[in-house]
């Protein structure tokens, strides 16, 4: 937005503490360009996951040959995750109950750090716990599904829209630059 790294046509020029700043019209606009592409990738990839199940969407990721380690890590951390924020929701609530509102802050410390701690201790048992539950059921590093994924008239409708979606607005940024 500043003329000092795009140069181009002055839009608005003012001083800060004897310094002239100028923003540029082609700064702006380029600006505004980057804030529009990130709001449009972070929406598209919301409504992915709040309209797609995850499985579904592991499942597709070992479609297009991602490796079923990564995979497998994706979904365990997805899904422990909201694990970890329970258990720590948990040990505030517990800490509050026990402790009340004013602690000395050295107390708060050591209270805090013995929590971590614990809470480390947990996770570590809870890895062990879950390997060994999924070895008891036969797992030999690759993830097995029950169901397969079928692609339906719907979706091939969908991708071709896309790709025309896409194709017509590369052909409309080309014109928009000559």
């Amino acid at each position: 937005m500043f003329g000092f790294f795009t140069p181009g046509e002055a839009w608005v020029s003012f001083k800060i503490g004897g310094l002239k700043v100028t923003l540029t019209r082609q700064g702006i606009l380029g600006a505004a360009l980057f804030v529009m592409r990130v709001t449009a990738s972070v929406s598209f990839v919301v409504l992915l996951s709040i309209t797609t199940k995850h499985f579904e969407l592991l499942r597709v990721l070992r479609m297009f040959k991602m490796p079923s380690v990564f995979v497998m890590i994706f979904g365990m951390c997805y899904r422990y995750i909201f694990l970890l924020v329970e258990i720590v929701e948990n040990t505030y609530l517990a800490i509050k109950s026990r402790v009340g509102t004013s602690v000395h802050y050295q107390k708060g410390q050591h209270l805090t750090a013995w929590n971590i701690a614990h809470l480390w201790l947990r996770s570590y048992q809870m890895n062990d716990d879950v390997y060994k539950a999924m070895r008891s059921r036969g797992y030999q590093g690759e993830v097995l599904v029950m169901n397969e994924f079928r692609t339906r008239l719907r979706d091939w409708l969908w991708l071709c829209f896309v790709f025309l979606l896409s194709m017509l607005v590369m052909v409309f940024n080309f014109h928009a630059k000559i």
